[in-house]
């Protein structure tokens, strides 16, 4: 049922003041609201009809309403306010994800602590699986005198350094001869005639130790043939023990006991392909034990496809404006880093 918009005013202000006591709210604490301009009488009257559509819940009969799960989710549809993140925090986030080259391995780990860090609540991240992913792109940039960056791009991007005096001209003649020969290929396509072919070419135009060479190609077959066991990162687990809605402690062990196990995390971010930010409301979670919880997550591609899914749990009073706006800020900057090293920029 759609609501007027006197309802809907009350449901935010209820929504909004309950986010930040976590106490039940009352008709006295939403008429000293400004904009509302509304007496506690009409605001009480309000509260009931809104409690007997399913939006609000009267806990106690002297105590004031909480939200439902129902009144949630009409918060997050159409009621949440737009959280804007400071720009220094920003500028912080980007200045850690536009990180060196060698450490792209760690762009998700960096990016689920990032997410704790601006919404105070545990999350989850997946890395994306490889399962003999194909070759999509290979790099060779040099570092240093004596150090080359070899990025390999399959769903995910792999990086290593490597120590040799390959010179810049050298190593854009290798990539391009690497990714005339290895562009597209899995691993069974790599087989010991086409390791040869790409030795003999290295001889005859590239003046490149072999053990390198050797190196290099050892790193591709072991990237694209790397376990398809996904990677979880779990942050800031503990943050759960700071809200009263955890401070029974059989509820509290049972949910850090559900985040410390390695095969549910991976069932809860397994990647759905899904566009844009997805709040799990409650009794929406799949798992019993999250049922008092919010989930909100988002997926990263890399290239057209869904390559990992980052997440934020936390009690159903979140701030969902500030996790939304967080997980939409590090879920555009990862796609932006990922497309980077998809094209030739």
């Amino acid at each position: 049922m759609d609501l007027n918009d006197r309802k809907r005013k009350i449901l935010q202000a209820i929504i909004d003041e309950y986010i930040g006591t976590a106490e039940p709210v009352g008709s006295r604490a939403i008429s000293k609201k400004e904009n509302l301009g509304l007496s506690s009488a009409t605001i009480r009257n309000e509260m009931a009809d809104l409690e007997e559509m399913g939006y609000l819940i009267q806990p106690h009969t002297s105590a004031g309403r909480i939200p439902s799960d129902a009144g949630y989710r009409f918060y997050v549809n159409s009621l949440m306010s737009n959280y804007k993140i400071g720009m220094e925090a920003v500028s912080q986030l980007r200045n850690l994800l536009e990180t060196r080259v060698s450490q792209l391995e760690k762009l998700i780990k960096y990016a689920a602590a990032i997410a704790s860090s601006l919404t105070d609540y545990a999350t989850v991240a997946a890395a994306p699986k490889e399962n003999n992913s194909e070759i999509r792109k290979i790099d060779l940039v040099p570092v240093s005198n004596h150090t080359v960056m070899l990025i390999v791009v399959t769903r995910n991007v792999r990086s290593r350094a490597i120590n040799t005096d390959i010179d810049g001209e050298s190593c854009e003649k290798l990539s391009k001869l690497l990714n005339a020969r290895l562009s597209g290929l899995k691993a069974d396509d790599i087989d010991f005639a086409k390791i040869q072919e790409i030795q003999r070419e290295t001889e005859n135009k590239l003046s490149i130790n072999p053990k390198v060479l050797i190196d290099i190609l050892h790193f591709l077959y072991d990237t694209v043939t790397a376990d398809a066991e996904t990677e979880i990162y779990v942050n800031n687990a503990k943050s759960i023990l700071r809200y009263p809605e955890y401070k029974n402690v059989e509820k509290a062990e049972k949910i850090l006991s559900f985040l410390e196990d390695k095969e549910n995390l991976k069932k809860l971010v397994e990647t759905d392909g899904k566009d844009g930010i997805e709040a799990k409301i409650g009794k929406e979670n799949d798992f019993e034990i999250l049922q008092d919880c919010s989930l909100v997550s988002v997926n990263y591609s890399l290239g057209d496809k869904a390559s990992g899914k980052l997440a934020v749990i936390g009690p159903k009073r979140m701030n969902y404006a500030k996790v939304f706006a967080s997980l939409d800020l590090i879920s555009n900057e990862i796609d932006k880093i990922l497309g980077y090293y998809m094209n030739d920029g």
